[in-house]
């Protein structure tokens, strides 16, 4: 083709056709090639992983976030299927939700990934059918949600061992208040058992010194109570009667029996007498023990 200078239509100089077809074609050229340009740099703009694919799910073209996504180089992933980016398990879910998409319709679900080397990777999908001049293509982000899942999963176990704390803490609050209840209704029982048969017996006795005496046990077995439990002695000196209570008073200061005779003037039948009942109902009979030792160990738990 020879350029030579022609007059346009309108009498202006200087367009030469040939030099006018060239000058076309290269700015065509050069649109198409800063319009590719700015769409790249648009297409790496975006955060997320991001595949276009054709109507036949080919991947034409991704952006880096989804070579790294999916572990795998751009090369790899141009051409092939892009329902095949999804685990094995949701294939088909991904392919029919991308097979019933309508044109400039979106879908969006949570699914796991596929990739290369590792586990699944949890994402969720945003998939756009869009129509170009005569052309259907499929414009798919996938936005990773790991890090959520993750930070989801810590927080449920970490709420798992609050709850647990919440458990164990309402089961130790329940035991001590169970506890406390047992002690309660045990403290009542040892009243029952051994200070009012006391107060009953002070209430019964005209001597003074026995009337003492029975105090003295009263005082004993609520020290005993308030410390955990009442001396086991006093609840046996319970049992016994004034006079018996008496006779021990007298063993434990070391009298001698005909002492003892003597002082509360019994005959010494008698005091045999009393002395085989007290050890019966002290628990004594048929052991190798005096009563004056078992009073005196008596004495000394108590004093502990």
């Amino acid at each position: 083709m020879s350029i030579r200078s022609v007059t346009d239509v309108e009498g202006v100089p200087g367009f030469s056709e040939g030099e006018g077809l060239y000058s076309g074609i290269e700015d065509v050229l050069w649109s198409r090639r800063d319009a590719m340009k700015l769409f790249r740099a648009l297409f790496e703009l975006v955060p997320d992983a991001l595949v276009l694919a054709d109507s036949s799910y080919r991947i034409l073209v991704v952006n880096t976030n989804a070579v790294t996504l999916f572990g795998m180089s751009e090369e790899a992933l141009t051409g092939s299927d892009c329902r095949l980016l999804v685990s094995e398990a949701v294939t088909e879910e991904f392919a029919d939700a991308l097979q019933g998409l309508e044109t400039d319709s979106v879908w969006s679900g949570t699914l796991d990934a596929r990739v290369v080397e590792g586990p699944s990777v949890p994402v969720e999908i945003a998939a756009r059918k869009v129509s170009i001049a005569s052309d259907v293509l499929f414009q798919i982000v996938f936005h990773d949600i790991s890090s959520h899942v993750t930070l989801e999963q810590d927080l449920q176990r970490k709420d798992a061992v609050v709850e647990g704390m919440n458990l164990a803490l309402r089961h130790v609050i329940r035991s001590v208040h169970e506890e406390r209840r047992e002690m309660k209704d045990e403290l009542v029982q040892q009243v029952k058992d051994q200070v009012l048969p006391a107060l009953e017996r002070i209430a019964d006795e005209d001597s003074s010194d026995m009337r003492q005496n029975y105090k003295a046990v009263i005082e004993d077995q609520l020290g005993e109570m308030s410390d955990g439990s009442p001396a086991p002695l006093d609840n046996l000196l319970i049992r016994l009667t004034p006079r018996e209570m008496e006779i021990c008073r007298l063993i434990a200061l070391g009298r001698k029996t005909r002492e003892i005779c003597e002082l509360l003037q019994i005959s010494f039948e008698t005091m045999q007498t009393h002395r085989k009942n007290i050890r019966r109902k002290l628990g004594l009979t048929g052991q190798g023990i005096s009563l004056y030792v078992f009073l005196q160990q008596g004495q000394q738990s108590s004093a502990r």
